[in-house]
């Protein structure tokens, strides 16, 4: 990309929720030369906090919302749109960011928008992932690494869980018909990642949508949970129970 240059850009958008590989995908395409590929932009991801509440979730969180406007959603998707910084421009959002009768209705009008909607197969270990993010390991919260932390466990109500996981399940539904007329990807978690690079079908299927030319995209970030759910649920044995019978018992020995 050519610094100062104004491009005739496409826009795509990373659509999903929490946990589900978003940030590792996010990474991967800004990999790519020609694309530029912001985080959470509804909500300021892509403002750097001051470095006395960086390693604070709530305060971040905060301070970016501030910052970036976020009580006006459709403002910050006209800037986007406006971009021509890149051939690609790209950010990501996640379903409740995306909640505004307003922006449902400025996605409906501007289907140039390209989407990429990401899922991950597994709710169980999605909701768990989630629910782990908050903890504080090695003395600071780091839902993301590149390299190994320390393993935490915590405890999951089941009533909570099944309760989110539909919800999941709804809001994918929600967006696969609100956005029918849109030209989109669904990619899932478990196909997608291919060690530390997209897979080759995830990786072909990504620059076939945004017409850039293949190429390598990959980051530098590692799993920060285990595989296994018995290391991260402390009362594993309740859950499982709970799960028996619903649509989500598949997941427990995944």
């Amino acid at each position: 990309m050519i610094p100062g240059y104004h491009y005739t850009s496409m826009k795509a958008i990373i659509i999903t929720s929490q946990r589900s590989g978003s940030n590792f995908l996010r990474h991967c395409l800004q990999s790519h030369p020609k694309i530029s590929c912001d985080g959470e932009l509804m909500i300021g991801g892509p403002i750097t906090p001051p470095r006395l509440i960086e390693n604070w979730r709530m305060p971040t969180k905060i301070y970016r919302w501030i910052r970036a406007g976020a009580w006006n959603p459709v403002r910050i998707l006209e800037e986007f749109r406006a971009r021509t910084d890149a051939p690609v421009v790209v950010f990501k959002a996640m379903y409740n960011q995306l909640r505004s009768p307003k922006v449902h209705e400025y996605l409906r009008e501007h289907t140039d928008i390209r989407i990429i909607h990401l899922r991950r197969n597994n709710l169980v270990k999605q909701y768990v992932s989630k629910t782990l993010m908050g903890k504080r390991r090695d003395g600071r919260w780091q839902p993301h690494s590149t390299s190994k932390v320390r393993t935490v466990a915590t405890h999951i109500s089941p009533q909570a869980a099944i309760r989110e996981m539909r919800n999941v399940q709804r809001q994918f539904d929600l967006f696969e018909q609100l956005l029918s007329n849109h030209r989109k990807i669904e990619l899932v978690y478990e196909d997608m990642i291919d060690g530390q690079c997209l897979s080759d079908a995830a990786r072909e299927a990504v620059c076939d949508l945004l017409e850039v030319e293949s190429a390598p995209m990959c980051c530098d970030f590692v799993k920060v949970n285990p595989n296994k759910l018995e290391l991260m649920v402390k009362n594993y044995d309740e859950l499982a129970a709970a799960l028996k019978g619903t649509e989500f018992e598949q997941y427990l020995q995944d």
